[in-house]
């Protein structure tokens, strides 16, 4: 299946380079993230095994991408949120081409587009004060639990336990709300410049955070047959979340980030047929 992914970080590359082209049009600074800024560090493109790609912004130009992308979208190219998909799973935004599939959760089907995508994560500031910065990952925590809706099987117990309550405290009709309000709650200090950053990292630690002056520069790093915008503070951002990510994972861990059902590369999900050429089915999935 080696030529299927590459072929998977081709596409997503081909919508990187609209969204960077878009982004330069209209002002908007971003930066490659998470294991894409990885795999332009160690690889100077894709790590060989991942198949995702991810952006993240400050939540001013993030808000600014999003109004002027839904205004005049590129052609062939889906803006997708909890927004404007009301059965998306997730807290952030992603970027998905047209005609085409990557489905990697059965759940999803016939929910909404399910297109081969690139990330765009949302970067918040976050108080100083510990009660305010407990109070703060608590309504991300929330925020996010009520955007996913249900409660994903390998969550810990734990998770699972929060989740039953707060979906069941919130009924459906009024979680679009208390998301909003959340929301609110959660980038109200977004103005103060002395603040740390936090991202999507906030999921996975309350101990993590990023310099207060992350996105105020930039530069480039190559990122396979092109430049691409980051962080000026590339380095200290990933030793940061990953210690030396320039150490190669276990061999064993070298594998898909996500574990793909259907992938093709012409068709919408809701095309395809079992007499369908060029679809990929991923078996035991």
């Amino acid at each position: 299946m080696d030529n299927v992914l590459r072929k998977v970080q081709l596409t997503e590359l081909e919508s990187l380079k609209v969204i960077d082209d878009f982004c330069q049009k209209n002002d908007i600074s971003y930066s490659l993230y998470a294991g894409t800024l990885i795999g332009a560090a160690r690889h100077q493109g894709f790590i060989p095994w991942d198949d995702d790609l991810d952006i993240c912004m400050s939540r001013d130009n993030y808000n600014k991408f999003i109004k002027l992308w839904e205004q005049n979208p590129p052609d062939g190219y889906i803006l997708q949120n909890k927004e404007n998909a009301p059965l998306f799973p997730s807290s952030f935004t992603k970027i998905r081409k047209d005609h085409t599939t990557f489905l990697h959760d059965e759940i999803d089907r016939g929910r909404f587009h399910t297109g081969i995508f690139v990330d765009v994560f949302p970067i918040d500031r976050v108080p100083k004060n510990t009660f305010s910065r407990m109070l703060f990952y608590w309504r991300y925590m929330q925020y996010h639990l009520l955007t996913r809706e249900y409660i994903p099987p390998e969550s810990g117990f734990m998770i699972r336990t929060i989740a039953r309550i707060l979906l069941k405290l919130n009924k459906p009709e009024n979680r679009q709300q208390k998301r909003q309000i959340l929301l609110q709650q959660i980038t109200k200090y977004n103005d103060d410049v002395q603040l740390d950053r936090v991202g999507a990292e906030v999921i996975w630690s309350m101990k993590i955070n990023l310099p207060p002056d992350l996105m105020d520069e930039y530069t480039y790093l190559q990122f396979e047959d092109r430049e691409f915008m980051c962080f000026k503070q590339w380095d200290e951002y990933l030793r940061r979340i990953y210690g030396d990510y320039m150490q190669f994972p276990p061999k064993e861990e070298r594998n898909w980030t996500h574990h793909p059902i259907i992938i093709d590369f012409e068709h919408n999900l809701e095309e395809i047929t079992d007499d369908t050429e060029g679809t990929v089915r991923f078996q035991n999935q």
